[in-house]
């Protein structure tokens, strides 16, 4: 379950980091925030709306009974109108009050004094009221509105005067339920909401077609980027985009000339490259050069003492033959050592092969043999029989390993031991070279492949040899490093990728 909801909850975090997905993110809280923001605002206004209009029926209600029944009081105080028939026509008045406005939850009269003289509810009759409420209003003759409960439902209790001018013969209360308020605006809210949410998705697909249409040729960019990231290969890439006139469109006009000036800056660079490998190689052919003549120089010396021995007439057949075959021998070495170097000097084609770099390592260990036996470094070979064979130019490979096998030799001018080590790890192949010299001071460590560093003296070196040798290396897919050892030695090593040569249709070189 783990390893499903990985790739989900992972496209997801992209999703949400991209531009698209910011877009739509920051527009649905903003939109939710305004619209939440305008519905609040919209719901205060139509409930203060409906209480003040409940209200305003209230105080009318109110009104228009006061008038009632303060005419009935002045009719029984003149004398029209008995107490009997007074309280039978306030009780009718209440009973019909009540039939016809369901919202009346009880209606009482009561006098000055708070004692009721009529009531909704037959068995409140005569009871007496010490509320302060009551008095206040016959004191100020002043109609009053409070908000309450009545049986546990929301109420508003209306208190009213029975009075002409100042003169006052009790009070109206009633009890008018506002729960019809409540459930309006129950029922608004519920309306809002439902609309509101309506509104959001619709304004939620109308925003990631926006942002989808915005997006598009940024992600177009992106996987031009991408995709010359992946290769890294300008001149193969056909990147078309629709005209716009916009600021994306500004944006790849921009990216498209950017494109064509890395493409030229990377056709230079490689030109420069090529240039400074070949200047580099000059240069260690130049240091091989008094190695390649002393090992020919020997030969030769011997070669020309069978000569003197063979223009002897007096010469025996089985002594000359012996000097006849001597000679050969010399020719022999003379013409390998030639063969080797001028492999070593000629122009390289990117010519990658299977090859054996146990093998390539031998042929460069005897390139460097009488540099190596000048400066009395013993070599120790450690080569993995077992070694795969690598997709490689020899030629470029030979000359990494030239490089730092005479560099490890200048690092050893007082004798010392050099360790060449060939394997797999990894499905990589490994070269180890390591010396036992001084090895490389920590304040230049983080420079050693700098194009044009050095640390030797004004003409025993370029400082390209490094930086030339980590670009081949890297050109073939592989990594070079360095192990420092300050006061033991350093030991660099070259890691190249394993191909298998027969899924290429290529012979291996045993």
């Amino acid at each position: 379950m783990r390893s499903i909801m990985n790739p989900k909850i992972k496209r997801m975090g992209t999703w949400i980091f991209s531009l698209q997905g910011k877009f739509i993110i920051a527009a649905s809280i903003c939109i939710l925030c305004l619209t939440t923001a305008g519905n609040l605002f919209f719901l205060l206004r139509e409930s203060r709306l409906y209480q003040q209009d409940l209200l305003n029926q209230c105080k009318v209600l109110a009104e228009i009974s006061r008038l009632t029944l303060t005419n009935v009081m002045v009719y029984n105080e003149l004398g029209m109108m008995d107490d009997h028939d007074l309280v039978d026509y306030v009780d009718y008045f209440i009973m019909n009050l009540m039939e016809r406005d369901n919202r009346v939850q009880y209606v009482e009269v009561l006098n000055r004094q708070g004692k009721v003289l009529a009531h909704s509810n037959i068995s409140r009759y005569g009871e007496v009221y010490h509320d302060a409420s009551i008095q206040d209003v016959v004191d100020k003759l002043q109609t009053t509105v409070l908000e309450g409960l009545h049986n546990g439902k929301p109420s508003l209790t209306v208190t009213t005067p029975l009075n002409i001018d100042t003169k006052c013969w009790g009070v109206l209360r009633m009890g008018v339920s506002n729960a019809s308020v409540h459930k309006s605006i129950s029922d608004l809210k519920l309306e809002i909401h439902t609309i509101t949410g309506v509104f959001w998705i619709l304004s939620l697909i109308a925003v990631s077609v926006v942002a989808k249409v915005l997006a598009k040729p940024v992600r177009q960019l992106t996987s031009a980027m991408d995709s010359i990231r992946t290769s890294g290969d300008f001149a193969h890439q056909d990147f078309r985009f629709n005209e716009r006139q916009d600021e994306l469109g500004r944006l790849q006009n921009s990216f498209l000339w950017m494109l064509q000036r890395l493409w030229e800056a990377d056709q230079e660079h490689n030109k420069t490259m090529e240039m400074l490998g070949r200047t580099e190689k000059m240069v260690s052919i130049g240091r091989l050069a008094a190695g390649v003549a002393h090992e020919i120089n020997n030969p030769l010396g011997g070669m020309a003492l069978c000569f003197r021995n063979l223009i002897k007439d007096n010469t025996e057949n089985e002594k000359r033959n012996l000097l006849i075959e001597a000679v050969n021998e010399g020719f022999d070495k003379i013409k390998r050592i030639v063969d080797q170097l001028l492999d070593f000097s000629r122009a390289s084609v990117a010519d990658r092969k299977p090859l054996n770099l146990n093998m390539l390592l031998e042929k460069v260990l005897f390139l460097l043999k009488y540099d190596l036996s000048r400066h009395n470094i013993e070599v120790v070979r450690r080569f993995s029989t077992s070694i795969p064979s690598v997709m490689v130019d020899e030629n470029k490979m030979a000359q990494v390993m030239i490089n730092i096998i005479m560099n490890a030799i200048h690092a050893m001018d007082g004798g010392g031991k050099l360790t060449v080590a060939a394997g797999e790890e990894a499905r990589f192949c490994v070269i180890s070279i390591e010396d036992t010299g001084g090895g490389i001071p920590s304040d230049i460590l983080p420079n050693i492949f700098d194009p044009f560093f050095t640390t030797k003296n004004v003409g025993q070196g370029t400082g390209l040899g490094l930086s030339v040798s980590k670009g081949i290396v890297e050109k073939h897919g592989g990594v070079l490093e360095v192990e420092n050892h300050p006061g033991e030695g350093a030991r660099f090593i070259i890691k190249l990728p394993v191909e298998d040569p027969a899924d290429l249709g290529l012979a291996v070189e045993e």
